[in-house]
């Protein structure tokens, strides 16, 4: 006698415990950057041909949507597809979710198990993981149920053995002086030849020359962005957005900031030099990033061609050097005083340019004082009056607003 598939008897089961139940289920595909490179089966369109095809055999389940993350993580749950499925859930819309396989849900132990356990069934949700055999209508019934945690752990030690590879292979190319960074740095782009080496960006190579010689000749950082600003000269996001490479709409107006010109002026990678490890990930953890001590970092040199001179480079770095050691010695002279809390960080915007104002304290008087104040006009121009107002002054006018609204409120 031919022996029955067990995928069949567990749908006969399913079909004699609710055979009038109708489920609507979302049907739930991801693939990470790593399962790109892998073998065919593991593409999203095999994935999706998989679910649909079970859901065919099913008499009791009908499809409601179909959600797909693609190159994204399985070791972190903030994913687009997977929050857009997580809020239909909440909503009612559907009460099945079907999967390829466990991994496919996530590699996290204990939130993939805190899904099965706990979130789905508080919702009804049915979960089915197609080739882990696993339907939680009939787990009770099966030891299915008792292996669903082994396979978990196993997905999440398979994570953290593709993560430390990764890993050390990204810090052998590193060591290598290869560029492993996916933002090319401004005045750089990718050698046709190797995707890993740097080559000199001609159209805006001299804006790099023009800042270092600017800030060599005693220029402040605040003022050298004006001056690209009022030249009408792109920013590196805007100059990004008008050659296609970046279609963020907010790069579309963005201009030149004091920060930027900083950055720019404190790179080795224009001196011909690659610097790199400076932030880490534990990518398996899904944690966020990790800032690296100066000491730790993998410095090669004269990797590809430099756009300045280490003369310049080393002129530029004394200046911000003694301005440094200037500013620390003015403040250990200074009588320290606390900064009040900014109580209206997300509330307060310049009247002209948008932009928060800022809690600082000004020397007014030859006194300090927590003034609010925007910047914007010392970098952006005509467009910001630099408009300022006492901290006190803020608190007096909300302090009296308040008095009112409770004056009306207790209708004195």
């Amino acid at each position: 006698m031919a022996r029955k598939s067990r995928r069949n008897i567990d749908n006969a089961t399913v079909k004699n415990m609710a055979t009038d139940k109708v489920y609507h289920a979302a049907l739930y595909a991801r693939i990470s950057s790593e399962d790109e490179r892998k073998r065919e089966c593991e593409s999203m369109e095999n994935q999706v041909k998989m679910l649909r095809e079970y859901v065919s055999s099913c008499e009791d389940i009908a499809e409601y949507e179909l959600y797909m993350d693609r190159a994204v993580t399985g070791t972190k749950f903030d994913r687009p597809e997977f929050n857009r499925m997580v809020a239909d859930m909440r909503a009612g819309k559907f009460d099945c979710v079907i999967v390829k396989d466990l991994s496919r849900l996530g590699r996290n132990y204990l939130e993939t198990g805190n899904y099965l356990e706990s979130i789905f069934p508080i919702f009804g949700i049915r979960f089915i993981s197609i080739t882990d055999h696993y339907d939680s209508l009939t787990a009770k019934a099966s030891e299915d149920g008792l292996i669903v945690p082994l396979k978990n752990l196993i997905n999440e030690a398979y994570a953290k053995d593709i993560s430390r590879k990764v890993k050390s292979s990204i810090d052998a190319m590193k060591k290598q002086g290869k560029y492993t960074g996916e933002k090319l740095p401004y005045a750089y782009k990718r050698d046709p030849e190797d995707k890993h080496h740097l080559i000199v960006d001609e159209a805006v190579s001299d804006i790099v020359v023009r800042i270092y010689e600017e800030k060599a000749a005693g220029k402040s950082v605040v003022k050298i962005a004006a001056g690209l600003n009022d030249d009408g000269i792109p920013s590196p996001g805007r100059y990004l957005y008008e050659i296609g490479v970046s279609k963020e709409e907010k790069y579309k107006t963005s201009l030149w900031g004091s920060t930027t010109v900083q950055r720019i002026l404190k790179n080795r990678v224009y001196a011909g030099d690659m610097v790199q490890g400076k932030t880490e990930k534990a990518l398996y953890k899904g944690m966020g990033t990790i800032v690296k001590p100066e000491d730790e970092y993998i410095v090669v040199e004269n990797t590809h061609e430099a756009i300045i001179s280490r003369e310049l480079f080393g002129k530029v770095q004394g200046i911000f050097e003694r301005t440094e050691a200037e500013i620390k010695a003015r403040k250990e002279k200074q009588e320290p005083l606390e900064k009040p809390e900014n109580l209206y960080e997300e509330l307060f915007v310049c009247a002209d340019c948008g932009r928060k104002m800022g809690l600082r304290l000004c020397k007014v008087k030859g006194r300090r004082y927590p003034i609010y104040k925007c910047n914007s006009s010392n970098v952006y121009g005509k467009s910001c009056k630099c408009r300022s107002v006492y901290k006190s002054k803020v608190d007096g006018l909300v302090e009296t607003f308040l008095r009112q609204q409770i004056s009306v409120y207790m209708g004195c």
